[in-house]
């Protein structure tokens, strides 16, 4: 059986560790792969990191644990996790969330600025926009299995009703704020 875990959280960054952060995020997202059975998109930037992961339900649960336990990740706020009938992703892309036109249009698309907030925006939003960022043309995404062939973007947002149905998603399970009990250490 599929599921699909779409989820964001805020990133533990401190100013000027930026590069490090984009290092270890990359590197870990190549663990992802078509092979594994697990696809999907990740994209993030210096204040968040949004995700999909489609895959067996045993996978992507064995993922969601190890998010838990991640350093680079606070706030962990599971959107929706869904049964689904096939996959939106045909492999795995992440994208770092920086400025360029194309990434700012799609700012605007799904947020009330050109910054990115998935603190406003709903499961099926989330979506639609990692798979839309995973699909631009730029040095900011890279792809591994068979998402390294461009993913078709929409050119325009349908309302939900018009939604095709490949993106449309089963109704999700409540909104999950998830706030991982980290030890306190003595200084």
């Amino acid at each position: 059986m599929l599921s699909r875990l779409v989820f964001y959280g805020r990133t533990n960054v401190k100013i000027g560790e930026s590069a490090g952060m984009i290092k270890s995020i990359l590197a870990a997202a190549s663990e992802y792969s078509p092979a594994q059975g697990l696809t999907g998109g990740l994209v993030f930037n210096e204040k968040f990191v949004m995700e999909v992961i489609e895959g067996a339900r045993e996978q992507v649960s064995k993922r969601l644990r190890l998010l838990f336990e991640d350093p680079r990740i606070e706030d962990l706020t599971v959107l929706s996790i869904n049964t689904i009938d096939k996959r939106v992703f045909e492999g795995w892309a992440v994208g770092y969330a920086g400025r360029t036109i194309d990434a700012e249009r799609l700012y605007l698309k799904y947020s009330a600025t050109v910054d990115i907030n998935p603190t406003i925006m709903s499961a099926a939003a989330v979506l639609d926009f990692i798979r839309e960022f995973c699909a631009l043309d730029t040095l900011y995404v890279q792809r591994t299995g068979l998402a390294e062939q461009r993913i078709p973007a929409h050119p325009t947002q349908p309302s939900s009703s018009s939604r095709p149905s490949s993106l449309r998603q089963d109704p999700p399970v409540e909104t999950i704020k998830v706030v991982a009990n980290k030890p306190l250490t003595n200084a």
